[in-house]
């Protein structure tokens, strides 16, 4: 049985999951723990669950079994958008640095790049580096030419100091500091050591017994004879997991059998809502669209979610509903073309954004100064959800429509990317919308750009 730390505004709905799949709960929230009913656990996990940045999915970090497991059963159970990422976090292994473009990279286990940070000089021999983020998608990693050795409540490096999680509050600190700078110190001499979040549960004994551990592997990496390309120590596996609207609907009913639960719940606790949706839940309103329409007024964040997880937020003005599509007023500032229609942005250019609620494409029409349609840019994604915070998912197609016609774009990479879609996205390209789609202030029209 594979022990468990859930976080975040998923945290219930994923808890219950977990503990049909047979996973054990650790260090619970206190809401948690009384929901469930769960037994004090203070013990490390093996696999913890945090929001991701968008709160529009969750991020899965640990040892490489246990994560496996979990996300194994998500995809059962939700069919979600996963990335895996390429290599593990804290994973060492050989490589050889080139340069390119002035930076310094090196090749990475899994196939991927990781950038070496400038601060260390390095030359193109084999040696050892840790992953400190690794690569995922098209994104490259962070290495360095330094070792780390993690274990349950704590890691030592060759970078030195004493670190420590950001869960670990004053007090411990506090206890843990004077440990590091008195057996600890006298243990691992020059060494850096990081006390992880379940450090703080942890005995002293325990403690000195995992660092005299933690020392002996580390001589013994430092010492060896090691191959280019040989990973000599396994990292934790990190995932990226999305939940689009069908897969928050199937967590809002996962949720329901615990505790009261609107419709659209998770949809708007990503609007950021608090005790305002514990009261609707408590109330049992179904007002999910009515809310939605309500929390999408002023300034609103386009949250454009790539499937590996990266986020590009787009801020406007909202300018209401006009005939059913939520119409955004986006400056853009000069300065570079517009990406598949090929015109530089020009002072005064803007953006009108349609997005119709539950829609598998966003339109995208640009403007220059005098109002005159320049081209419009037409993304397929997962169903739109509305509020003060748009979010979507990127399937990776786009279609572009310009003065010189349209063009549909990034087959290539949708393709080389699909593994991480939902089986019911596995095909973007049938999702694409007929037509020259123009965003203009009424809503989504048909009209095409000015020839002239």
């Amino acid at each position: 049985m594979f022990k468990a730390r859930i976080r975040g505004i998923f945290a219930t709905a994923l808890t219950k999951l977990a503990l049909d799949w047979g996973f054990s709960i650790v260090q619970p929230t206190e809401a948690i723990a009384e929901r469930f009913g769960l037994a004090p656990d203070l013990s490390p996990p093996d696999v913890t669950v945090k929001d991701h940045e968008s709160r529009s999915g969750v991020v899965v970090l640990g040892r490489c079994d246990a994560a496996d497991a979990l996300v194994g059963r998500l995809r059962e159970e939700l069919d979600p958008f996963v990335a895996k990422a390429k290599d593990g976090v804290k994973e060492v292994f050989v490589g050889v640095p080139y340069e390119e473009g002035g930076r310094r990279y090196v090749k990475t286990p899994g196939g991927g790049v990781a950038e070496i940070p400038g601060r260390y000089v390095v030359y193109p021999s084999p040696r050892l580096f840790t992953v400190l983020r690794p690569p995922i998608g098209p994104r490259r990693g962070v290495a360095v030419p330094e070792l780390f050795v993690a274990g349950r409540y704590l890691e030592l490096d060759t970078v030195g100091g004493v670190k420590y999680s950001r869960f670990i509050g004053p007090e411990d600190r506090l206890r843990l500091g004077i440990l590091a700078d008195g057996k600890l110190r006298r243990l691992a001499q020059g060494l850096g050591v990081r006390f992880k979040s379940s450090a703080r549960f942890a005995s002293e004994d325990a403690l000195l017994e995992e660092a005299r551990a933690l020392y002996e592997e580390l001589v013994r990496l430092s010492s060896g004879s090691w191959r280019e390309g040989e990973v000599v120590r396994q990292g934790d596996c990190l995932y990226v997991v999305l939940f689009d609207s069908e897969a928050k609907r199937r967590l809002d009913e996962a949720r329901s059998s615990v505790a009261p639960t609107i419709r659209g719940h998770h949809a708007l606790r990503a609007q950021g809502l608090g005790k305002c949706l514990d009261l609707l839940d408590y109330a049992g309103a179904d007002v999910y669209e009515r809310a939605a329409e309500y929390l999408a007024r002023g300034d609103v964040a386009i949250l454009h979610v790539k499937p590996w997880g990266d986020v590009i937020a787009m801020r406007g003005k909202s300018l209401g509903f006009k005939n059913g599509v939520l119409v955004v007023r986006r400056e853009l500032r000069p300065g570079g073309v517009l990406d598949g229609i090929g015109v530089r942005i020009e002072r005064g250019f803007y953006a009108l954004t349609c997005v119709a609620p539950g829609s598998t494409y966003v339109v995208h029409s640009y403007y220059d100064a005098s109002g005159k349609l320049v081209g419009s840019y037409i993304n397929i994604n997962s169903p739109a959800e509305i509020g003060r915070r748009v979010i979507y998912v990127d399937l990776l197609v786009d279609k572009a429509v310009s003065a010189e016609g349209e063009r549909v774009l990034d087959l290539e990479e949708a393709a080389a990317y699909s593994e991480y879609f939902p089986r019911r996205y596995r095909n973007p390209e049938r999702l694409i919308p007929e037509g020259k789609l123009v965003c203009t202030e009424d809503g989504i029209g048909r009209e095409a750009p000015d020839r002239s």
